[in-house]
């Protein structure tokens, strides 16, 4: 009796997801022919309370629920994943440029998930994370745990771990430098950059909201008090360390805020009775209006900062709201306001395609078109809009080693070696990475620009150039990847070719699937000396980065294994290889593109 109980239980549980995915099947819209209406285009049962703010990404949505569900649809209603967290999932999550999403358990569990939800990495935490996580311009993530701050490459690989010696008070930021700024509870207002050097500076009191501008070649901070008081903090990249952030007065605001965005350098607020003002970094007003939820619009005249988001970007400035949405030109004049006829569960969220996505306490997600006017930033069709900026990792200063005469000397080569070595395997790189990627960079590619060097007596052996790459890899920059590129395409030598491909799998991220044209061009049926191995090497790679992108990336990545397996000129053996890695593509259904 008590297993007939489980199986109708079991079997009930299928029934609704199901009937979830069929509803969502049978709604499916084309974005493309959307037109603005205060309709949903579509609506799909979630089946748990989302209060926490939908994770937009790259044409797709991710969802948190109360009881620690995390699924993902697609803009077009298409349900891409229900993923099992191993547990309850904490509702502090992030997505990347990739649209992979960190997320992470109650037993402290985080977790990469890629598009289609599948697993690409673990790592056991103390503790459950405390805010969500912050993703770098190169796809390095910031993971806050209570006092500790630690840093992941997008692959998993570990950078470096500081402890900040009190907790963070509120979710940190991503600021104009590609740092994470946030408040500690001690009153510390700290900005740690991507190698994990940290700069403080002692508050009186906690702040409630941080914006942070870019003014020219200066980063600034606008911190924003409960009581409308705000602050401003300037970063001097060219100062002493220990003196390199400084305070200024700045004006008050004229009501408690509830939510910001900054552009450049302006900054946009919400304050608590609704009205939406947007400031330049000099502290001027450049214009005030009323949102939807002002009284003077009929609105409460009254919300909190659990009800609010803000966006800025070149499209205008959006409030949003539990109740609609307000749209401003940069300028401030207004757009078009939505109001939600609907009750919602957390505050929504607006997509770059211009839709809402809106749960309800019903447990539903609508999604609305409420925007007509497309984002101008620049994308790829892989993921989307680019980061705002890079660390310099494609092209880091030169080494303390450039100018040393015995650089090339077997001896010194492995003494730094073992150096960069060390320094990788204890997952505390930290400030030395560009100092260590520049030098990898510079034996890696030595011949380049240097006709005179004989590839006769090459100046940096084979092996040691192989195990550098290795080495490279772990650091993982997405902003690497075409410096591997130029090595696979250009030197003449097939293992490191093999271990250039070995490397851009391992990182896992290629911006704009760049890798699979010199795989295709390399690989051609006209070349005599194709190398197996290679085609291996290359036929892993690919199928690595299918495996973390998913599509549309990896329809692309099969097509090429698939030209690989019409190679007449390769032997049996590495034909069944290949063989074997598409069908655990197609196992794994990336080979659809999604609709």
């Amino acid at each position: 009796m008590k297993f007939y109980r489980i199986f109708c239980f079991q079997i009930t549980i299928l029934f609704f997801f199901s009937l979830t995915i069929i509803n969502a099947q049978q709604q499916r819209v084309d974005i493309s022919k959307a037109v603005i209406s205060a309709s949903p285009l579509w609506e799909a049962r979630v089946g748990d309370t989302i209060k926490a703010k939908p994770h937009l990404q790259a044409s797709s949505v991710v969802l948190v629920g109360e009881n620690g569900s995390v699924r993902s649809f697609f803009m077009s209603s298409t349900p891409l994943w229900n993923f099992d967290a191993r547990g309850t999932a904490v509702p502090y999550i992030a997505r990347s440029y990739e649209a992979a999403t960190y997320v992470c358990n109650t037993e402290g569990v985080i977790m990469a998930i890629n598009r289609v939800g599948r697993e690409l990495w673990r790592l056991r935490l103390e503790r459950p994370i405390t805010h969500s996580p912050v993703v770098g311009w190169d796809g390095r993530v910031f993971i806050p745990v209570n006092s500790i701050m630690t840093c992941r490459t997008a692959s998993g690989h570990a950078l470096w771990t500081i402890d900040l010696g009190s907790q963070i008070a509120f979710s940190p930021i991503l600021d104009k430098t590609g740092s994470a700024a946030a408040v500690l509870q001690n009153n510390d207002f700290v900005k740690i950059n991507q190698f994990g050097i940290v700069d403080r500076l002692k508050l009186t009191r906690l702040p409630v909201l941080i914006a942070a501008l870019n003014e020219g070649t200066l980063q600034s901070y606008i911190l924003q008090y409960q009581n409308g008081e705000m602050e401003k903090i300037s970063f001097n990249e060219t100062a002493r360390e220990g003196n390199r952030l400084f305070k200024s007065g700045f004006r008050t605001l004229p009501a408690s805020p509830v939510a910001t965005a900054s552009l450049e350098d302006k900054f946009v607020v919400t304050l608590r009775d609704g009205r939406t003002l947007c400031m330049d970094s000099g502290g001027n007003t450049l214009w005030t209006r009323d949102s939807h939820e002002a009284a003077a619009e009929k609105g409460s005249g009254n919300i909190s900062m659990e009800q609010a988001e803000m966006m800025f970007d070149e499209r205008g400035v959006y409030t949003i709201t539990l109740r609609g949405v307000s749209a401003f030109t940069a300028e401030g004049r207004r757009r078009f306001v939505h109001r939600l006829s609907v009750e919602c569960s957390g505050v929504p969220a607006l997509s770059d395609e211009g839709l809402l996505y809106a749960c309800g306490k019903d447990n539903i997600l609508r999604v609305y078109k409420i925007d007509a006017k497309p984002r101008t930033a620049i994308t790829h069709r892989f993921y989307g809009p680019e980061p705002e900026g890079n660390y310099g990792m494609g092209k880091p200063p030169p080494s303390p080693w450039v100018g040393q005469n015995n650089r090339y000397n077997d001896t010194e080569q492995d003494m730094v070696y073992e150096q960069i070595s060390s320094a990788i395997k204890s997952g505390q790189i930290g400030k030395n990475e560009p100092v260590y990627v520049a030098y990898m960079m510079e034996m890696i590619g030595f011949f380049i620009g240097s006709p005179q060097v004989s590839p006769v007596r090459p100046s940096v052996k084979p092996a040691q150039r192989i195990r550098l790459i290795s080495l490279l890899a772990h650091v993982g920059s997405r902003e690497t990847i075409p410096f591997l590129w130029n090595i696979f395409d250009r030197d003449p030598e097939p293992a490191v070719r093999r271990a250039c491909a070995d490397a851009i799998g391992i990182i896992g991220v290629d911006p704009t699937g760049r890798s699979f044209y010199s795989y295709h061009y390399l690989l051609t049926p006209n070349n005599p000396n194709i190398d197996p191995q290679l085609v291996l090497a290359a036929t892993s790679s690919i199928a690595r980065l299918c495996r973390f992108s998913g599509p549309p990336l990896a329809p692309e990545g099969i097509n090429v294994l698939q030209y690989f397996l019409n190679l007449h000129s390769l032997p049996n053996v590495v034909k069944i290889q290949i063989r074997n890695e598409l069908d655990g593509l197609f196992k794994e259904g990336l080979d659809k593109v999604i609709q």
